[in-house]
């Protein structure tokens, strides 16, 4: 073994020292680098630093797959689309069978027609049911159509005429306006004359022509009130208040008695709709 000179043992001792200074920075210095040395790792390593794993990012949350679009249902045929349809094959069935009257196409048609039919019946059926059952959609409660009923609603309309009638002829009358030779009115006058000698109604013949009929014989002459009235038409029949000056025509043209009684009650006692 060599011996080492007092110049080579200064210099191992220098070496020491340096060595034993470094080693006492290090955990300050490990302390203040921001990234892993072989120091805190695997020393083996080829170099100083270590390979480490890249910091793994969280993973964002998985979106829901995307629903799929329901598809579109199609549009259901309305009521009165499929009632139009139906209607159109029947006139087609018809037309195939009156064009080409071969047996399929009549007894296509037939069995339409049959199919119609019943459907028809049904609504027929049904539609009797529910007046039954709902009074207040029974129309012949107010216009009744069997016999029974039409007399008992007969009597008490005609004893309402009559009541109207009573109340109006004290002060009103019927204007009758005609000429002589008015074929239709010497047919009105008669019933007019009726009226006056049954019920009391008082009448006021006036003749366009300033002649007479037998019923009439001596008539008032017209003063201009044909013209107010518009009277192009004899006979013609105004009731009149003479004392209010109110006038209502109720027609013209051969009317019968009953119809008379009927027009002044309806005109003088109802209002429009209230007998529909």
């Amino acid at each position: 073994m060599t011996v080492m000179g007092h110049s080579g043992l200064r210099r191992v001792a220098a070496l020491l020292a340096g060595a034993m200074a470094l080693l006492a920075v290090m955990p300050q210095a490990h302390a203040a680098i921001d990234y892993p040395s072989a120091f805190a790792c695997d020393v083996a390593k080829f170099n100083w630093y270590c390979d480490e794993e890249p910091e793994k990012k969280p993973e964002a949350p998985a979106k829901p797959p995307a629903s799929k679009p329901k598809p579109k249902q199609p549009d259901q045929p309305t009521a009165l689309q499929r009632l139009e349809a139906l209607q159109q094959r029947l006139k087609e069935a018809r037309a195939k069978a009156v064009l080409e009257p071969t047996p399929e196409h009549v007894a296509e048609y037939i069995r339409l027609q049959n199919e119609v039919g019943q459907m028809a019946g049904v609504f027929s059926d049904v539609w009797r049911r529910v007046i039954w059952q709902n009074p207040d959609l029974n129309y012949e409660l107010k216009r009744p159509v069997n016999n029974a009923a039409i007399d008992t609603y007969n009597k008490e309309r005609f004893k309402k005429e009559m009541q109207a009638l009573d109340a109006i002829k004290r002060e009103w009358g019927i204007f009758f306006f005609f000429r002589s030779d008015c074929p239709f009115c010497h047919r009105m006058a008669p019933t007019l004359r009726f009226l006056s000698d049954t019920y009391g109604l008082t009448i006021f013949p006036i003749s366009l022509d300033g002649r007479g009929i037998p019923d009439y014989p001596n008539p008032q002459r017209d003063n201009g009130l044909a013209e107010r009235l518009s009277v192009t038409s004899v006979p013609m029949l105004v009731l009149g208040n003479p004392k209010t000056k109110q006038l209502i025509p109720l027609g013209s043209g051969v009317i019968s008695a009953q119809e008379v009684i009927e027009r002044i009650y309806i005109l003088t006692s109802t209002r429009p709709g209230d007998l529909y």
